[in-house]
């Protein structure tokens, strides 16, 4: 729906009043309060805020301003939403601030005395039927309230007769309705003095104060006679009343008089005046003291103003212009000299001083400066002030005049939109002052927001499903949303990467799905490029080896095939284009002694190069393993170690014996059992066996 912006005057259809205030046909309440009456009865009002219509038992609120109607839960979230931001809201049709919160508005009715009216299907809607008694017009004098019954809009003018009273220009005295009391004129020629008391008001009686006089005065002079204007505004001029234009000026010219005074020997050194030029200063009766003003009694009898004014032996001690010495001359006539006394003058950052004469500390021209840049940080925080000798660089005067920031913000405002148009700053930039008339969508265009909105209002959220295809076809599971689709959740059968099988309920989204992904962990399984090994990695894209052509390589595994001195594999890295590598075998091996009590852990030494075998051989085996090995019947031939046997010790003969006796007792138990003749051919021969072991 398109937004309404009410235009011209009366009650529009989207509940904004406009400015007219005649009356209706009855003659008894304005034009407008009709309006709004029949409309608020038929319910054809329309809320500015959602667009619908307020209907008569809708809870309202009516803006003291425009008296447009609105919703009052719809006013309330306007409130809340601007308040948010940090900033006063104002009425949606006539953006006429309200200081009041959202949670204090409420549902009253017209005249503002009863909360939440009750629905009366013989009163106004939303009216208490109470007289309304509110103030016609606060900003007039008019003592008397509405007496009308509660009503929206605004109230009709007072009827009633105000106290007579004198028209402004004194002539008549009338009796006029307090409405009417704003426009008092008796009709006649106002005829009062003007502020130049030359000329008189030649108006109509009026109120307001009377205007400048306007009236032009040609070739009129200054009052020294030595300037002249070609019109002069009569309001303007110094001298009030009547004045003889030829003979005495009119304005000042600023510069000096220069008229010759009474004593005939000195000229006026005013500025160009009105009037008679005051007495020469010099005269005897005007000096009465030597010139420093210290001796009253003069010596010597003064006849005229050309008389020079005696002196005394004492310092002058006058107040020079610096105001901080005095003069250090003896008495003496005319102006007292420039201050010589030596003070130390600080720079304008306070850094640095100098010993100078005090009058140049009082001239501006000679300004004292340093070269230190001032280096402290402006109001924003961000910048440094890169000035010298910076008057604000003192810590005194940082407080109270600090530095300020003149670079513009230009930041993004939180609408995204629009850039911060104050100077930099510190903190946040203030909400979006623009307004948005356009409907706020979603992406789908099926939800909205009417204006009038603040910049930067999120979009509305759409509960419809999304309306953007898929590439892969399937239907979207999300709801209407900006910017790119999330991935496809749809479980579709996919192969594995691999090319092992068919994985199922695999989302739609993944187009490189290893094993591993769905915890199987199968192995590759494929021949490397040397033709002798299989890939080791999990289920990973082809191809296993990252060199390509048709010779056969090395794939870095280990090769592991079986050794010909030895049952052990080889592992040497993986060579497919020779032998095996004749190299001793190093994988551990555990040897025993002959019945197993005697264990170690030895390398399998097969294999490798036996020219240089001896029989020192044995006996180094011997000093590393600390443990006697059996001999062996070859003769000057390399036996490895991991088929050699550990010798038994007295121990193992012990346990032997043990194990015998253990035996032997067991078996006699058993022939009782059996019979006897069994066991005597048992017990030979575990005898033979036992002389044996011994």
């Amino acid at each position: 729906m398109s937004s309404h912006v009410p235009q011209g005057s009366g009650y529009s259809d989207n509940g904004v009043i406009g400015n007219s205030n005649t009356l209706s046909n009855t003659g008894c309440l304005p034009q407008r309060v009709e309006e709004i009456k029949e409309k608020l009865i038929k319910g054809t009002v329309e809320c500015m805020i959602c667009y619908d219509m307020v209907k008569q038992s809708a809870r309202i609120w009516s803006c003291s301003c425009c008296f447009s109607v609105f919703h009052l839960h719809c006013i309330r979230k306007w409130a809340g939403a601007l308040s948010a931001e940090g900033c006063n809201w104002g009425c949606p049709g006539c953006r006429s601030e309200q200081l009041m919160s959202s949670k204090d508005i409420r549902y009253l009715c017209f005249c503002g005395k009863r909360p939440d009216p009750p629905w009366d299907p013989y009163l106004t809607p939303h009216s208490c039927g109470e007289p309304c008694e509110k103030e016609i017009d606060s900003g007039s004098s008019c003592p008397h309230r509405c007496v009308l019954q509660c009503h929206p809009g605004p109230c009709p003018p007072c009827k009633a007769f105000a106290p007579p009273r004198v028209c402004p220009c004194g002539k008549k005295v009338l009796t006029l309705r307090c409405s009417d009391q704003n426009s008092v004129s008796c009709g006649q020629g106002c005829g009062k003095p003007l502020e130049c008391l030359r000329h008189f008001c030649d108006k109509i009686c009026h109120e307001c104060p009377c205007d400048s006089c306007e009236i032009l005065l040609s070739d009129a002079s200054c009052f020294c006679k030595k300037n002249t204007e070609t019109a002069v505004v009569c309001g303007e001029m110094m001298v009030k009343g009547e004045v003889n234009i030829e003979e005495n000026g009119v304005f000042s010219c600023s510069l000096p008089c220069g008229k010759p005074l009474a004593c005939g020997n000195h000229v006026c050194k005013e500025s160009c005046h009105p009037g008679v030029c005051r007495e020469c200063d010099l005269l005897p009766a005007r000096v009465n003291t030597c010139s420093c003003g210290k001796t009253s009694s003069l010596q010597e009898e003064r006849r005229s103003c050309l008389d020079p004014i005696p002196t005394c032996p004492q310092i002058c001690d006058k107040p020079l212009p610096c105001g901080l010495h005095g003069c250090k001359v003896t008495c003496h006539p005319g102006p007292c000299p420039p201050c010589q006394v030596m003070v130390t003058q600080k720079c304008r950052c306070g850094s640095t001083s100098r010993s100078v004469e005090c009058f140049n500390t009082t001239m501006e021209i000679d300004t004292f400066k340093c070269d230190k840049p001032c280096g402290h940080k402006k109001n924003c925080g961000r910048h440094r002030c890169s000035d010298k000798c910076c008057s604000f660089s003192d810590s005194n005067n940082a407080a109270t005049h600090p530095h300020l920031c003149s670079k513009p913000c230009e930041k993004k405002l939180r609408c995204g939109q629009h850039d911060c148009g104050l100077l930099c700053h510190s903190g946040h930039c203030p909400p979006c002052p623009e307004i948005i008339f356009t409907d706020l969508t979603c992406a789908c265009g099926r939800s909205s927001i009417p204006p009038p909105l603040a910049c930067g209002t999120p979009p509305p959220s759409c509960q419809h499903p999304c309306s953007i295809p898929k590439p892969c076809g399937h239907v979207s599971s999300h709801s209407c949303h900006f910017g790119d689709c999330p991935p496809c959740l749809a479980p579709i059968p996919k192969e594995c990467i691999g090319g092992h099988g068919v994985l199922r309920n695999i989302p739609c989204f993944s187009k490189d799905i290893r094993c591993k992904d769905i915890t199987c962990n199968k192995p590759c399984g494929k021949t490397r490029k040397c033709g002798m090994h299989a890939c080791l990695r999990t289920c990973h894209p082809a191809p296993c080896d990252s060199t390509t052509g048709a010779v056969k390589a090395s794939c870095g595994q280990t090769c592991r095939a079986p050794r010909r001195d030895c049952r052990h594999t080889c592992t040497s890295l993986c060579h497919p284009e020779g032998t095996c590598p004749d190299v001793t075998c190093e994988f551990p091996v555990k040897i025993t002694c002959g019945c197993g009590r005697i264990t170690t852990t030895v390398p399998c030494d097969a294999g490798g190069d036996t020219s240089g075998y001896n029989a020192d051989y044995v006996l180094d085996v011997y000093a590393i393993l600390k443990l006697p090995l059996q001999r062996v019947e070859e003769k000057g031939k390399k036996i490895p170690l991991g088929q050699r046997k550990l010798m038994c010790d007295d121990e193992c003969v012990k346990i032997e014996r043990k194990k015998f006796l253990q035996m032997l007792l067991g078996t006699c138990s058993d022939a009782i059992q059996s019979g006897f003749g069994q066991w005597k051919r048992d017990a030979r021969r575990w005898w033979l066996v036992g002389v044996e072991v011994v």
